[in-house]
């Protein structure tokens, strides 16, 4: 199989739906210019308990949609890598290892051409282990590509001080490459990898629960000798935060922000820098505060987010590093064997 598709739903069927149908329009009508129906879609349900998974399974069991769509329960809902790693896992084990893995939030838009775009991209670059796109928000803002976070981008990404950006530029974790380049990482939204990524850097660490999880992938894509890009002449659609709310700034940051931020910090470098990179957010965030007052300027900040982000460091600044991820687990291993054999 040449592609297969992960879509990882928690109650959020209808957008799902959507998101399927864009997509296997897609799929469907790349395989069709190249005489090869050799694709297929896995719809993960994360245990939504909303009727969801019932609602995927009527649909997707329609027969126009023949055996290109397939609606796996997770059994419990642990997060996002660990939904996509329910979705790869399946296709391994009823269809062998496919060539490239596409993985789609459920509430994005797929345009025409652009995951053939992206298959194309990884068959011309061979050193490509993983290549993500342009996603472009319901609320007009553009996603492009990211460095990896620092101690200084940190600092920058709180102060909300134009001054402090412009000598920061080059530390921003926000990135405009200004055409395709190779990155450090890229949103989460829309990601083609190749099957091999899997046995070499390692599945999604499911101690991630949201956020952070693709940072931490690309790090180990990166660290196994694999290159990841950003195509900018792909773009995809996205509403952006349907199912976690993350959009709605009137509400508290999430506990398990705060839990895969301390994560990958300490796991990727240890407990001291994660501590730094603590003091610059907070550093950067008195800095904002303070702009605001003196500009007599309305609270643009979550409730309580520096009182919730201090209390979590200060609660978790001597805990010891979380397990790494097993790179050489058996289910690694057994695809490491089913990519030789395909």
């Amino acid at each position: 199989m040449r592609i297969a598709a992960v879509i990882v739903n928690f109650r959020t069927a209808d957008a799902t739906i959507q998101a399927v149908v864009s997509l296997d329009r897609e799929l469907r009508e790349s395989a069709l210019r190249k005489r090869a129906s050799n694709y297929v879609i896995v719809v993960v349900d994360n245990d939504s308990a909303d009727g969801s998974l019932e609602a995927l399974r009527k649909t997707f069991s329609e027969p126009q949609w023949a055996d290109r769509v397939v609606v796996v329960p997770s059994g419990h809902n642990g997060g996002f890598g660990y939904g996509v790693n329910v979705g790869v896992r399946y296709v391994v084990s009823a269809f062998g290892a496919p060539g490239y893995v596409y993985v789609l939030n459920p509430d994005a838009t797929v345009g025409a051409g652009a995951v053939e775009a992206l298959v194309g991209f990884m068959d011309a670059h061979r050193d490509a282990g993983l290549v993500g796109n342009v996603i472009r928000n319901v609320s007009a803002d553009v996603v492009r590509a990211f460095r990896f976070p620092s101690v200084l981008s940190e600092l920058e990404g709180t102060a909300c001080l134009g001054l402090l950006t412009r000598l920061l530029r080059k530390r921003m974790m926000v990135v405009d490459p200004g055409g395709t380049a190779e990155v450090d990482w890229v949103s989460g939204v829309s990601m083609l990898f190749r099957s091999e990524v899997f046995s070499t850097a390692g599945w999604f660490d499911e101690g991630f629960f949201l956020y952070f999880e693709e940072i931490d992938f690309a790090r180990r894509v990166r660290q196994a000798g694999w290159k990841v890009y950003f195509n900018a002449d792909v773009e995809i659609g996205h509403i952006g935060a349907l199912a976690t709310g993350m959009r709605d700034e009137t509400r508290r940051m999430p506990g398990y922000w705060f839990e895969s931020r301390r994560r990958y910090l300490v796991k990727h470098h240890g407990r001291f820098y994660a501590a730094a990179c603590d003091v610059a957010w907070l550093a950067g965030h008195a800095i904002c505060k303070v702009k605001l007052a003196l500009k007599a300027r309305p609270e643009r900040a979550r409730p309580h987010v520096g009182r919730d982000f201090l209390r979590y460091s200060a609660a978790n600044v001597l805990k010891p590093a979380p397990e790494a991820a097993q790179n050489r687990n058996p289910e690694s291993v057994a695809l490491a064997a089913a990519v030789a054999t395909r």
